[in-house]
């Protein structure tokens, strides 16, 4: 039976049994995710602080100076987007696709009777990367193309993938539709529990704005990464129980 309140408590215990490594885990997880908006961002305020100083000394008088100033913005703003978006998407790929990957394996084995090791990030790198890679990139490219027909059908697919990355920290050779296919129907009648368990925690985002993002880091992230381990668990639980998918599919912690 679902029991949001009993996951937060768990998950709770978990994170504080292993404060400062679920501490570092979910801080490295938000900044490589956050790191592509942050690098485009950068990019852009450089490039276009450089064509206002350039509008500021010339001025604008006439339309051919508008055509000028135009075509300057295109030379200066899309390299800079091109090399940015690149960049992000090498980032994205390579690097905090796999280590979401690692970061819910570690707090898969992060409880308090059995801290997890900080090593086990590594597993998204050392355990199929290739398939890791392709898999997490396909269930993101999903997710956004379902988003283009509406944003309601983009968070209802997210939420199907819960899953994911889960699946492959403990099966990382899984292949890729068999794991999103798994995901899907083990969240199958509880991605609004999941959504509302999500919402349960938008106190916690409030007091964190208070703070500057310092409580977020090091309360709130690592709270509600190991709360949502502790959901994985029950949904995992369920799966093997209704024969959603079997135990060779779901090794388990003892896996790896």
């Amino acid at each position: 039976m679902w029991d949001r309140v009993s996951f937060k408590a768990v998950g709770k215990v978990n994170f504080k049994a292993n404060y400062w490594p679920c501490i570092a885990v979910s801080l490295l997880l938000a900044l490589l995710i956050g790191n592509a908006f942050t690098l485009n961002i950068g990019s852009y305020s450089s490039d276009f602080s450089n064509l206002i100083h350039a509008c500021r000394t010339y001025g604008i008088h006439t339309g051919e100076d508008l055509s000028y100033v135009i075509q300057c913005a295109f030379n200066l703003l899309l390299p800079a987007v091109a090399s940015g978006t690149l960049l992000s998407l090498a980032i994205s790929l390579l690097v905090a696709n796999p280590f979401e990957v690692g970061a819910s394996r570690f707090f898969l084995e992060s409880t308090s009777f059995h801290p997890a090791r900080f090593s086990r990030v590594s597993l998204g790198f050392t355990g199929n990367f290739g398939n890791v890679v392709l898999t997490q990139f396909l269930r993101n490219l999903f997710i956004f193309l379902w988003s283009l027909l509406f944003l309601i059908p983009g968070i209802v697919r997210s939420y199907g993938y819960f899953a994911v990355p889960y699946i492959l920290s403990e099966n990382p050779s899984m292949p890729y539709k068999q794991a999103l296919d798994l995901s899907r129907s083990m969240t199958m009648g509880y991605k609004g529990d999941i959504f509302i368990t999500d919402l349960s925690f938008l106190g916690w985002h409030f007091l964190s704005a208070l703070t500057f993002g310092i409580l977020g880091v090091f309360y709130v992230s690592p709270y509600i990464c190991a709360t949502n381990a502790e959901i994985y668990r029950f949904l995992r639980a369920k799966a093997i129980e209704q024969g959603i998918a079997s135990p060779e599919e779901l090794p388990g912690m003892g896996s790896l």
